[in-house]
């Protein structure tokens, strides 16, 4: 935690887990109060709650360096919403538009090129998933649910190795995850 100095100060928290870096979003997250602060360090960061501070930091602040990615953030936050609703009620098109303005937004964020790979894979382009998902990866290395997503769409491919390959490394990160256990004993058994 560090109060920052200047004319309106704020407290930061450094927020060193999968919510920054799937979202991209830098490691240095605002919060308002000292009371926040306590919050934060015992529950974690609730980007929800967060978008107060971050709007306050836009508005008082604006020399701070990460004025730029929360700003950014606050523009993608009700897509991602709107994504995640329209992917929940199999409003598959709705997905792919607001993936889009995600992706044109920020195409370093790879929470936007893991749920595109999602989408591609619910309405079966299984190639265009797997390049999503790789682009995903390829932002998000460790991104364990990214492996399993990939592992799925290979297994859809019939590139049996592979899809092993990619499930055994989601197992790293989601140790006895029961979906990633059953799709490579699915995979296996074929």
């Amino acid at each position: 935690m560090a109060q920052s100095s200047g004319k309106h100060p704020f407290y930061v928290v450094e927020v060193r887990d999968h919510l920054t870096r799937f979202y991209n979003l830098p490691c240095e997250l605002p919060a308002r109060d000292e009371d926040e602060v306590v919050r934060i360090q015992e529950e974690g960061y609730d980007l929800e709650a967060g978008l107060a501070a971050m709007q306050w930091v836009i508005e008082n602040r604006p020399d701070y360096e990460h004025v730029a990615a929360y700003r950014r953030f606050l523009l993608k936050w009700p897509i991602m919403n709107d994504t995640r609703a329209a992917i929940t009620t199999h409003e598959f098109e709705t997905a792919l538009i607001c993936l889009d303005a995600l992706v044109t937004l920020d195409d370093e964020d790879p929470s936007a090129h893991y749920h595109l790979g999602l989408v591609y894979r619910y309405i079966h382009k299984y190639l265009l998933s797997e390049s999503s998902l790789r682009t995903c990866l390829g932002l998000y290395p460790e991104l364990a649910i990214g492996h399993r997503a990939l592992g799925f769409t290979l297994a859809y491919l019939d590139r049996k190795e592979e899809a092993i390959a990619e499930l055994k490394k989601a197992l790293i990160g989601l140790p006895d995850d029961p979906d990633t256990l059953r799709a490579l004993r699915e995979i296996r058994a074929h």
